[in-house]
This record gives C-alpha cells, structure tokens and sequence, in this order.
C-alpha cells in the first residue's frame, strides 16, 4: 500500500477529485440559478450579506472531510468563517478556550458525537451561557430530530445543507438558552 492509498483503498488524488467535484457542484448551484428549478436555492450574492447583518462566531464540529468541505462552503457562502474540529471532545475543548454563538455538529462522530457533546454541554454551561447548537445529520428519521432537540439542541438539519433551512436556523440562534433535558 502506497502512502497516498488510504485505508479505504482511495489515494489521497482520488480523494482531491472528489473534493474538485464537490466544489464545481457547489460552484454551479451558486453562481447560475436554474431555470427549471422551481424552488432554487438563494445564491451567493442574495444571503452573503446575512454575516454581515448577523454576526456569528461559528464552530463545526465534523469528522468527515467531505461534509466538512461542503459545510464550510455554504457558510462561506453566506460570508461566515469557521472554526473546524473532529468530535465532541474536540469541540467542548475549543468551546472551553473561546467563546462561539454556534456550533454546527454532526450527530455520529468518533470518540463523542454531538448528542453526547450537547450533554456534556447542559452539564457544564447555563443555558444562557451555552451557544446555539444546530445538529447536522444524514439520518431523516423523525425520531433523530426528536432526540437531538430532546438533549438540548436548537434545531437539527439533514445533510447536504440547504441554505435556505441554514439560514432559517441561524436567524433563530439568535436568542438561544433553551433549557436541557439532563438524563
């Protein structure tokens, strides 16, 4: 096995091409609306300004770089910079040395997922001290939702981000503090 193969049997080129493809579909879907698509996306030109109307110091909490790719890219979008860690242990660390108004946290990551995090989180933080925690998750099952809101966080998306419900849900951040269910 070659240093460039990784231990999916991907190289590390197979993996930049991927992440080229990721970033040309972005590209397309903010630059160009679409002419038959009858619910198109904002571009980057109509919410860019939402960074500026609402500042938001933001931490993504994601351990696959490919939905880190695309998270950053629709946040970038919308004129946000963010602070990028791996896991929940990573993220509480990062909340414990700065301060952020969000943390976007995928639910299933390596060594502490996000609902393990938000948790930790109601334990350690006031509620008027914590952030506004947005779960970000593939799985569409209700009951994921449920449960994410159930521990304390603000709202839960599924993956890909679409802006529009992106947007929505940090409009609503603004004002977090929501108390937590402890178990």
């Amino acid at each position: 096995m070659s240093s460039l193969t990784t231990a999916h049997g991907a190289t590390f080129i197979d993996q930049l091409l991927q992440l080229s493809q990721v970033d040309n579909i972005w590209t397309r879907m903010f630059s160009q609306p679409s002419e038959t698509n009858q619910n198109p996306q904002p571009s980057a030109e109509s919410v860019a300004p939402l960074a500026k109307e609402l500042p938001l110091r933001i931490l993504l909490a994601e351990d696959q770089w490919g939905d880190r790719t695309v998270a950053l890219r629709v946040l970038r979008s919308l004129g946000y910079q963010a602070d990028v860690v791996g896991n929940g242990l990573e993220a509480l660390e990062a909340l414990r040395q700065n301060h952020y108004d969000v943390v976007l946290t995928d639910v299933q990551m390596p060594q502490m997922g996000g609902l393990a995090m938000m948790r930790r989180l109601c334990q350690e933080w006031l509620p008027e001290q914590r952030p506004c925690i947005i779960a970000v998750t593939s799985d569409e099952m209700p009951q994921v939702r449920e449960e994410c809101l159930k521990a304390g966080m603000n709202e839960c998306l599924s993956k890909p981000l679409a802006v529009d419900k992106l947007v929505a849900a940090l409009r609503m951040c603004q004002f977090c503090g929501d108390s937590c269910e402890l178990d």
